[in-house]
């Protein structure tokens, strides 16, 4: 119940007005058996995103505007790389590429997909989205493979899984 209870906190934080007081994200990482493939999604307040942006490769995005700057894509798709990794059954990373993204007034959604056949016994995540920018940020990461489900809070001290499945 106690799970349930900050689980809602924790997304209810994505509802806050687009100055917020905190530094949160959510990943999503699921297995779709009929694509035979792993679909990430990254949830980031946009404002955040665009500031480590500009800070890393001195660039300036404005997301939630329709003028959209040609190297974009390219951009998000570095920062992902340069701060995801999904390793599989301890020896195949997962080769993330970028589909699409969708911005509400708060926040930007990144999608990812990734090739995978086969069964998963372990999985590895190393994640450090936005903490290189904030040092109060917080990841939720939910992992999905067929029947299994976790959720995990990450943060700067805290921001590699090893999940055993089998």
């Amino acid at each position: 119940m106690m799970l349930i209870i900050n689980f809602l906190l924790f997304i209810s934080l994505f509802f806050a007005p687009p100055a917020h007081p905190v530094h949160v994200a959510l990943t999503s990482i699921e297995y779709r058996n009929e694509n035979r493939e792993f679909n990430v999604a990254f949830k980031i307040f946009w404002d955040d995103l665009e500031k480590v942006i500009a800070e890393k490769y001195n660039v300036g995005l404005k997301l939630a505007k329709s003028d959209k700057n040609p190297e974009e894509e390219k951009l998000l798709d570095k920062y992902i790389g340069e701060n995801f990794r999904f390793v599989v059954n301890e020896d195949r990373e997962i080769q993330l590429v970028y589909d699409h993204k969708k911005i509400n007034e708060t926040a930007i959604w990144l999608y990812f997909k990734g090739s995978w056949s086969g069964p998963v016994q372990k999985v590895y995540i190393y994640n450090t989205v936005m903490m290189d920018m904030f040092g109060d940020q917080t990841d939720l990461v939910i992992f999905k493979y067929g029947t299994f489900e976790r959720g995990i809070l990450l943060n700067t001290k805290h921001y590699e899984i090893n999940l055993k499945l089998k």
